[in-house]
């Protein structure tokens, strides 16, 4: 077999987007929900490498530096799982820093695999589903849209979220905001009627839990058209498992339909051990694997 040979991206930039077309090709095969795209020069990254064999080019890969943390991104690679190995190593070399992010496709067992014998983990997932309405669940309660008297509980739900995701096994390095400073981050959930909707499970009078439908922009090769984001859901500890998660779910599940999405994306950190549960078993189907190397 011919020995690889390395080359700037800039010299075969038209190989790459070969090479990026054919993997998207197969993702879509496995997975219809992802968007059409026509022109995939415009998702190479800037900086990179090709490999070629016998002048055949086999394998790009490439990515950006942003605070001393490499990241590689939807369109950061492609090709032979071997080869891609050969130009992490040259760019790994180029860029310097001890800290590594790939989005890779899910489908594409070849590249996990390569990725993951260069010492990657699996850190999130980004997914998809069909939105379909439901038969309501019976949690003992009710489900309705947030106002601006929901504020203080919303802060308080992702503050009891946060300081879930700084414990083991996570150790997410989420801070330490306080309450006030959630609530300013919500602040204006409620001045955006066109991007942002949220729900909240009542039952007995208290807000049980809650969850944020967003808007995601497009122009990426992950989202596609007519495409609504779960973004945020959380419950209150002493009510997991009595259905509140789960009617929250199904109940925007039914309204992304009635809204005409075509599409809900979500994603999860695989160290929150209730997300990576709770999600999949939704009937969200995995898009993309974020991996994440960190060198001691």
């Amino acid at each position: 077999m011919a020995s690889l040979e390395i080359h700037p991206l800039s010299d075969l930039r038209d190989e790459a987007a070969r090479l990026l077309s054919e993997r998207f090709a197969r993702q879509r095969a496995a997975e219809p929900l992802l968007p059409e795209i026509d022109d995939f020069a415009a998702y190479l990254p800037e900086e990179g490498v090709v490999a070629t064999r016998g002048g055949e080019a086999v394998a790009f890969l490439g990515g950006t530096v942003e605070e001393e943390w490499a990241r590689i991104g939807q369109g950061g690679v492609a090709g032979e799982g071997e080869a891609v190995r050969e130009l992490f190593t040259a760019m790994a070399e180029r860029w310097g820093v001890a800290r590594f992010t790939a989005f890779v496709p899910s489908s594409d067992a070849g590249l996990v695999d390569a990725f993951f014998r260069l010492v990657f983990g699996r850190q999130a997932t980004l997914a998809v589903q069909e939105p379909a309405p439901a038969a309501p669940v019976d949690f003992g309660g009710t489900i309705r849209e947030t106002t601006p008297d929901d504020l203080r509980t919303l802060a308080e739900l992702e503050h009891m979220l946060w300081g879930m995701l700084r414990e083991p096994p996570s150790y997410s390095g989420m801070p330490d905001e306080t309450i006030e400073q959630h609530e300013e981050g919500w602040s204006d959930l409620w001045e955006k009627p066109d991007e942002l909707w949220s729900f909240v499970a009542e039952r007995d009078g208290r807000v049980v839990g809650a969850i944020v439908m967003y808007r995601r922009p497009t122009g990426d090769l992950r989202v596609p058209a007519e495409n609504v984001d779960l973004a945020f859901a959380a419950t209150w500890e002493d009510v997991r498992g009595s259905g509140a998660g789960l009617a929250l779910t199904q109940h925007v599940l039914g309204w992304a339909r009635e809204r005409g999405f075509r599409s809900v994306t979500t994603d999860w950190r695989e160290v929150n051990l209730p997300a990576s549960r709770f999600w999949p078993r939704r009937g969200f189907r995995p898009q993309y694997f974020r991996l994440y190397r960190a060198v001691p």
